[in-house]
Parts: structure tokens; C-alpha cells; sequence
């Protein structure tokens, strides 16, 4: 046999052990594999918690997130109010759904702190 010969038996034998393998023009297989989240992705950080008033001498616990809606008490400056973890946006204040000696309303956040966790008093 001579060159060509040979080399068109071995690309014969080539393209048919491809195909009976399946090789081919088939699309590859989707991997199942569930993705890794990034390292970079921050968990959106919580407002439940305790809260320091910092309004001097009291700030107005409303009714509804509103300046215009009922005071139902005003809290003494240095208390403690506990945040449920809602807030909403209104008259240019962010809210924050809080509750003082069983009475829950709104008090707008930028007159309270963050009251500091008790494992980090405790140390």
C-alpha cells in the first residue's frame, strides 16, 4: 500500500471509531454543579436590635412614620428602645419600627444609636 493509502485507511478508521463513540457535533453537557457564591457578596446587615435614644430632652414616638401623625410618648434621651427590624422612608427621615415600655411606634433613626451588644459590655 502505499502512502496515501494508508493515510486515508487510518482517517477512515479515525472518523469511524468517532462516531460509533459518539463523538461528534453534539453540544457539550451542562455541568450540574451548583455555583460557589462569591466571597465578595456582604449579608445585608440587620436594624433589628436595642437602640440609645440621643434626642435631648425626649424624641416623639409617633403612630405612623410621619412627622404629621400622633406623638403617642416622647422617650427620654438615653433609653433604650427595641427595633423589630422594619423601617420605611418618609419626610426626608428613614423610620425605625421600635417598641419602649410596651408601646411600639416609629422614631426616626438619626435619634438613635446602636445600643452595644451584651457580649461586647460583658468583656
Amino acid at each position: 500500500m502505499g502512502k496515501r493509502t494508508r493515510l486515508a485507511a487510518l482517517l477512515g478508521v479515525l472518523i469511524v471509531a468517532l462516531v460509533s463513540c459518539g463523538g461528534g457535533s453534539k453540544p457539550p453537557v451542562a455541568s450540574s454543579r451548583t455555583p460557589t457564591p462569591s466571597a465578595s457578596a456582604k449579608p445585608k446587615p440587620t436594624l433589628a436590635g436595642d437602640y440609645t435614644v440621643t434626642a435631648t430632652p425626649c424624641v416623639n414616638m409617633r403612630k405612623a412614620p410621619d412627622v404629621g401623625v400622633n406623638i403617642l410618648m416622647c422617650v427620654p434621651n438615653g433609653s433604650t428602645v427595641g427595633a423589630d427590624g422594619q423601617s420605611r422612608k418618609n419626610a426626608g427621615y428613614t423610620w425605625y419600627h421600635v417598641t419602649y415600655k410596651k408601646q411600639s411606634g416609629w422614631i426616626a433613626n438619626q435619634y438613635l444609636k446602636r445600643a452595644p451588644s451584651p457580649s461586647a459590655s460583658a468583656s
